[in-house]
């Protein structure tokens, strides 16, 4: 999911480490990462060994058909142990609002749109921005640009197409190296602290299987077993 161009050899060395863990538990893991275009029909592919999804999905159009493996911890502004948050973004140079040291989240005083987001079902820059909102009795800003990435959304912010974004903060660090609009935007907020990006496997994974899938991620990534794997 943070598969960017300038990171494919990062991507593709993670894959090394989890393949020949895989491997080292029995699996009959692929030499190279398959890169679908079409997400949820690899999600749920009868023969997907491990992939990583978005937790929103997860909860709604996976949930029961795909089965939870782990979730992998990022060392990024913002990331927890196996948990993460999204940054909200505004147009021009200023002081980066700090990660709230609670769980909860920091809202600006005012959050008008457009909003540049995404995906409706991306967690990270719609959900969960939405959802903070409502719990603190505010209003969604209003309308919704839709751009189809992240980095898409940061672009539109710094080109004056919308007014905000909510950048989850793995992409963010990510951007701040990567993608030169991420200097024309600064933090202005953060959402609250939601589980991680999850890896999922086939829902005809026996529990024999999955232990052994889960013994692999930990041997090639930092991660962890969370319950639930979703917002409660």
């Amino acid at each position: 999911m943070y598969d960017w161009p300038e990171r494919r050899a990062e991507t593709d060395a993670l894959w090394t480490r989890l393949r020949d863990a895989l491997r080292d538990e029995g699996f009959d893991a692929p030499d190279a990462l398959t890169r679908a275009g079409d997400l949820e029909g690899a999600w749920l592919s009868p023969d997907l060994l491990v992939g990583e999804t978005c937790s929103y999905p997860l909860e709604t159009v996976l949930r029961g058909r795909v089965r939870y493996v782990a979730t992998p911890i990022h060392d990024a502004p913002g990331c927890g142990h196996g948990t993460y948050r999204s940054v909200i973004v505004a147009r021009g140079r200023g002081d980066d609002a700090a990660p709230p040291a609670n769980a909860g989240s920091i809202l600006p005083t005012s959050l008008e749109g457009p909003l540049a987001a995404n995906a409706p079902e991306s967690m990270s820059g719609f959900v969960a921005l939405r959802r903070d909102m409502a719990r603190a009795g505010r209003l969604f800003p209003e309308p919704t640009l839709w751009t189809g990435s992240h980095r898409a959304s940061i672009r539109a912010v710094a080109d004056g197409e919308a007014a905000c974004a909510a950048i989850d903060c793995v992409t963010w660090q990510i951007a701040k190296d990567h993608e030169p609009a991420a200097q024309k935007v600064h933090v202005i907020g953060w959402t609250a602290e939601r589980p991680g990006l999850p890896l999922i496997t086939n829902a005809a994974t026996s529990d024999a299987d999955m232990a052994r899938l889960r013994t692999a991620a930990a041997a090639a990534m930092p991660a962890v077993v969370l319950d639930p794997p979703t917002e409660r």
